[in-house]
């Protein structure tokens, strides 16, 4: 029974990812994608073409989709989003959840800044529900895109990034494109790195913390203990002159 599910389930991803109007998934796994158009990741001869750096609450910066040699590649579908550290997030996604010693392991848990003008460009913001299924908190709604329909792009390509009011550090533009359906060639694009004008930042600074949480928890831990500590003390002053008063009386 759980091999028929196993199995059911797989085969609904799998017909998922090929839907026309979005990528289902919020994360960018090569398993996933790879099982979805049913070939396994082929390079579309695709590169980056990144500004070196962006500021904090600043103007939007442009991300280029180009063909190492200049010709110009067609596709029909991308997901695309930002992430506030210098690893590729495909790279994370292939490692399980919970692995010791490896920063994010699964993907990273935010997606910084807001892609704009996407509507014009035939992409939109990724689903809320299917981000907060992998756990992922996107600055904004459209912080993760996907195509809204098959689009009909051309290399190259560019798409308007506004990064986010608080100085995140170091992004690193994680994006895959896909010439088409199921069976078609995809590539996940090699990352590149974009520095922060205003040095190395927080990265957690535009999204709330999971040590915000464990710090608060902390501190409310202390503030019972120090309550418990402190209704102890009274209890034994009062036991101690309990005891004296009837030494007295015997005496």
């Amino acid at each position: 029974m759980q091999l028929i599910q196993a199995v059911s389930l797989l085969s609904y991803v799998a017909l998922s990812l090929a839907f026309p109007n979005g990528a289902p998934r919020c994360k960018i796994t090569e398993s996933i994608i790879s099982a979805g158009h049913k070939v396994p990741q082929g390079s579309l001869g695709l590169v980056m073409q990144l500004p070196a750096s962006y500021t904090p609450g600043g103007p939007a910066i442009p991300i280029t989709v180009a063909a190492a040699n200049g010709t110009a590649v067609s596709f029909q579908g991308m997901l695309a989003y930002l992430t506030p550290n210098p690893v590729q997030d495909s790279s994370l996604t292939a490692v399980p959840v919970g692995t010791p010693n490896v920063p994010f392991a699964g993907g990273a848990p935010q997606h910084v800044g807001t892609f704009t003008n996407i509507a014009a460009q035939n992409l939109r913001p990724q689903t809320a529900a299917i981000c907060s299924n992998q756990n992922v908190t996107n600055d904004n709604a459209a912080s993760t895109i996907t195509h809204a329909q098959p689009l009909t792009g051309q290399t190259p390509f560019t798409v308007m990034w506004t990064p986010p009011a608080a100085n995140v550090g170091p992004v690193t533009v994680n994006m895959v494109i896909s010439s088409g359906s199921s069976r078609t060639p995809w590539q996940i694009i090699p990352s590149g790195l974009i520095q922060s004008t205003a040095g190395p930042g927080n990265p957690n600074a535009s999204a709330p913390s999971s040590a915000t949480v464990t710090t608060a928890a902390t501190a409310a831990t202390a503030s019972t203990t120090a309550a418990t500590t402190t209704t102890k003390g009274r209890k034994g002053r009062k036991a101690k002159k309990a005891k004296k008063a009837k030494n007295a009386a015997t005496a």
